[in-house]
């Protein structure tokens, strides 16, 4: 499943608005959004908050979570509308929590203790192309794994290891201009 990071002005289902955005990143020049963060909502005409649920890819900013398509809008409403991206540029991909415990055949107590998790993040378009132009910090527990480093395929490194918190901050590279041409 994919759930879209919410920016500055993206609406949700009963009308409403993102009215603020605290964190320090943004994607296509309008900051993401947090949980907490306010929302006007002409429905109920009132404020609310957005409130992150659902399933997600730890992922923070300021010690909040990120907002992310159909969180919720907690202002009058009897049903709490959800929120809806304003982009398709960047995503979390959620694996299918169904499929997680799923023993195969050939596969035993012995080799299930054999698993490994291995972490990652991938950047793609709405068609599921690799987005490319990008470098990016990988942090490890708040620890700098890599730095200034380009996506294979529209992929981070792999991470291995259980317990492992990741932190991705990206930007756009430069193309440098010669002043000759």
């Amino acid at each position: 499943m994919r759930r879209y990071h919410i920016t500055l002005g993206a609406t949700t289902t009963a009308g409403g608005k993102v009215i603020s955005a605290s964190s320090n990143g943004s994607i296509n020049g309008k900051k993401i959004a947090l949980e907490g963060d306010a929302i006007i909502c002409p429905a109920c005409k009132s404020s609310g908050k957005i409130t992150c649920v659902g399933p997600r890819i730890p992922e923070t900013w300021n010690g909040k979570k990120v907002a992310l398509e159909n969180d919720l809008c907690i202002c009058g409403c009897a049903l709490p509308p959800k929120l809806k991206p304003n982009q398709s540029l960047r995503c979390q991909v959620i694996e299918d929590p169904s499929t997680q415990n799923v023993q195969h055949e050939t596969g035993g107590p012995a080799e299930e203790a054999q698993d490994v998790l291995e972490q990652f993040f991938s950047l793609h378009d709405e068609n599921n192309h690799a987005v490319e132009g990008f470098r990016y910090d990988l942090f490890v527990n708040d620890t700098i794994h890599v730095a200034a480093v380009g996506l294979q395929d529209g992929n981070t490194e792999t991470i291995t290891g259980d317990n492992q918190r990741l932190t991705l901050v990206t930007w756009p590279t430069v193309e440098e201009v010669d002043p000759n041409d």
